[in-house]
């Protein structure tokens, strides 16, 4: 039995690629080089195998070609109709934690009940019949996560020697299983998927640039990143302050001096002495900003440059500026030395706002030891792209929250946009109108221009806003890259436990009609419903607590619409709502025939009827709502045959615009939290319930709305910037092209972004 845990057989060229590439897309990777697919393909057959074959780099390509073709051939007798072992409505449940599935023995052996409930979301059991050729026993396979090794153990003692079990490893993917596509990037917008970080760097927040799509990044702890993060935050925090007074300083004595007042300091009416003491002072406020200054030559060297760029320029041609104005004495005009000081001041305020948010971020993702991670995962049976919760995943959370946001994604584009522009401007007006001796000042006044306060501010103020509200409700949103991949599906999943939690369900009634078993009725109907995984499973597993019943064997588990059936014992067990009870033929009574409750039936017979009390909570309501009014399309993925839309309507009192409800065989795998192995982590849950789940996804909505159009609204602005500029240069204007003037326009533009800023505190 040994050699059939997991044979080769189960293996495929494409089943192994796709399972090395979803692992290497999980960790923030697009592309693999050849030789790591190739060391990953030969040691999944060898585990798979447990073959002391030698490795594949020690193997000519004939040679590897004649080891695949005898890996399988030798499966081909061990696996055939393995994939009848699964009933034709059972969700797969790879990643599930301790899913026992109970095969039938042979009809004389004693069936075995089961004790343990309580993690136990979904059973399913088959009988002997759909069994693999060749089998000499009947296994009992559980199902565990991805990140255990895989092992062969033999039962307990009191067990027969010949009952196995079978640990399946995460490798297993059937030959047709289809490759895995990222269901966040259908549809969207390359401009928004492109990495603009360098290719093995490391930053000066401890954590490694993403790589050109060739190396696979791993993630650091959680909370190992957080203390990063924050130690990042509190040094740029201490530097913020004396750089503010120095830039403060900077603009008095501007203003001071354009108004024809004597300056202090012993500067008096000089300008020579201004300019100077203008580009000590800039000086300064570069070197306690420098990390702005060294990300925008690292962009610039790497021919990216971005909004960092934008203000390395206009700080050095504003000290270029300067210095000429010294040393010439021609020029009568004050250098912008102030405009580039607040430029860069503001700057590092948005990476001050922009670590917080992400430290925040990051320890509320890690403080829970078993969180729910939300994933976008496309759904071949309903075709649609989908967010989920999956239950103890953080993967790929990381990854996305470092991705370049929004301002890095467009900033790329304008950019060098404005800096072409802004010399061509310059050029423009000294071959036309002449001045040579005032091409300095043109230049540094239109790139002071190109570099708006806003710059960095318009996606972390968005992000820090929506972070701190996630965190009061126990969410945290992966930053732009989770934002975008929220935006970029067709709804959110809705479970039963999400509309109706533990502790909302109550037993108001039970009748056992004549002639049957109470035992029995209740036996059968709480080993049936435990096995759906529905949200009655918490109260029919108290049910059978109290009456000291235990689980029993459950096999040839069906769903259907408004009921399940199984076998159980050898008699067929048929369980739903009074509706498919008709539909099975079988009459209940008038005086017990209700909406909310369950009906029992045994080989068609009504054997008893369990009268159930749904009790909604205001919480959920408000989350179902604040998802509707964002136009998000729920999809019901329900187990409970009772919950219906008009069930739904009645309970919550919401209109039935915007909601999908999952047909029930596609129900099972939608819904199960434990079936997500492949995608990243858009958003992390540490509470249960739909309040945090609809917190992060009108979160993520709102991010990336605001940030857009906050971003936007900053490139026009510095766009506008440079056309003023240029207009009043070619006038000759230069006196209204004062660095006094320029403040108060940009001031005005910081504005517009901090109203929209605003609307997301106000939305929030």
């Amino acid at each position: 039995m040994a050699n059939e845990s997991n044979s080769p057989g189960d293996f495929s060229l494409e089943s192994i690629l796709a399972e090395i590439k979803g692992s290497a897309f999980i960790n923030g990777d697009k592309k693999t080089p050849p030789d790591i697919l190739e060391a990953e393909a030969d040691r999944i057959l060898r585990e798979a195998t447990q073959s002391n074959a030698p490795a594949a780099e020690h193997l000519t390509a004939s040679e590897m070609n004649a080891l695949a073709d005898g890996y399988m051939a030798a499966a081909n007798g061990q696996t055939a109709g393995a994939d009848k072992f699964r009933p034709e409505h059972e969700p797969d449940f790879a990643d599930t934690d301790d899913i026992p599935i109970f095969m039938t023995q042979a009809e004389d052996d004693p069936p075995a009940e089961r004790t343990d409930t309580s993690k136990t979301p979904f059973g399913i059991a088959m009988d002997a019949a759909s069994a693999a050729p060749g089998a000499e026993d009947s296994p009992t396979i559980r199902i565990q996560p991805a990140d255990r090794e895989p092992a062969l153990h033999a039962e307990g003692q009191g067990e027969e020697s010949d009952n196995r079990i079978v640990f399946i490893d995460h490798y297993t993917t059937h030959a047709e299983q289809l490759p895995y596509q990222d269901p966040a990037a259908q549809g969207r917008n390359t401009l928004f998927d492109q990495d603009t970080l360098a290719d093995g760097e490391e930053n000066e927040y401890g954590f490694e640039y993403g790589s050109d799509e060739d190396e696979i990044f791993e993630e650091p702890g959680l909370r190992d990143a957080a203390g990063r993060f924050a130690k990042a935050c509190n040094s740029i925090s201490l530097r913020c302050l004396p750089a503010s007074v120095i830039t403060l300083l900077m603009i008095v004595t501007t203003y001071v001096y354009e108004a024809g007042m004597v300056v202090p300091f012993g500067i008096g009416y000089s300008l020579v002495h201004a300019a100077g003491m203008l580009v000590l002072c800039l000086l300064f406020v570069m070197m306690l900003c420098v990390d702005i200054i060294v990300r925008g030559v690292d962009f610039l060297i790497r021919g990216i440059p971005n909004a960092e760029t934008l203000i390395l320029f206009s700080c050095a041609f504003s000290l270029i500026s300067a210095v000429f104005t010294m040393l010439s004495g021609t020029a009568a005009m004050l250098p912008f030395c102030a405009v580039s000081a607040l430029s860069l001041i503001f700057a590092t305020y948005g990476e001050r706002f922009s670590l917080r948010a992400i430290t925040d971020t990051l320890k509320t993702a890690a403080g829970s030891s078993e969180p729910y991670g939300v994933q976008a995962e496309y759904n071949e049976e309903i075709s649609k792209s989908v967010l989920k919760k999956t239950y103890n995943r953080t993967d790929g959370f990381y990854n996305n929250l470092v991705q370049p946001d929004i301002t890095e994604i467009l900033y790329r584009y304008a950019a060098p946009a404005l800096l072409i522009a802004a010399l061509l401007l310059t050029v423009l007006v000294v071959l036309i109108n002449g001045g040579v001796e005032n091409s300095l000042h043109i230049l540094s006044a239109m790139l002071a221009a190109a570099a708006p306060f806003s710059a960095l501010l318009s996606f972390s103020i968005p992000f820090g806003t929506v972070a701190k509200t996630a965190r009061k409700s126990g969410a945290a949103i992966a930053g732009w890259g989770g934002a975008d991949d929220i935006c970029y599906t067709d709804g959110v999943c809705v479970t039963d436990d999400d509309l109706f939690p533990t502790g909302t369900l109550r037993l108001s009634g039970v009748k056992v009609y004549d002639g049957a078993s109470p035992d029995k009725a209740i036996l059968y109907t709480a080993s049936l419903i435990i096995t759906s995984g529905s949200g009655l499973t918490s109260l029919f597993s108290e049910v059978l607590k109290q009456q000291g019943l235990s689980v029993t064997r459950v096999d040839n588990f069906e769903c259907h619409e408004s009921g399940i059936g199984a076998l159980i014992r050898g008699e067929h067990i048929s369980t739903g709502s009074a509706a498919f009870m008709n539909l099975l033929g079988i009459r209940v009574p008038d005086d017990t025939s209700m909406k909310n409750a369950v009906y029992t039936a045994v080989n068609g017979r009504l054997v008893a009827m369990f009268a159930i009390d749904y009790k909604p909570l205001p919480s959920v309501q408000n989350a179902l709502i604040s998802i509707l009014k964002w136009r998000i399309d729920l999809f019901f993925a329900m187990r409970d045959f009772n919950v219906t839309p008009a069930m739904v309507g009645q309970k919550f009192k919401v209109p039935f615009e915007g909601f999908v409800f999952i047909p029930a065989k596609d129900s099972y795998s939608i819904s199960d939290p434990y079936s997500g192995k492949h995608g990243r982590m858009s958003s992390i849950l540490i509470r249960e319930g739909l309040g945090p789940f609809a917190d992060a996804v009108t979160g993520g909505k709102l991010l990336r709305s605001a940030s857009l159009f906050a971003t936007i609204l900053s490139i026009v602005s510095a766009a506008l910037g440079v056309i003023i500029m240029f207009l009043m240069c070619w006038s000759g204007s230069f006196k209204s092209a004062s660095p006094g003037n320029l403040v108060v326009f940009m001031l005005c533009m910081l504005a517009t972004v901090l109203i929209v800023c605003g609307y997301v505190r106000l939305k929030k």
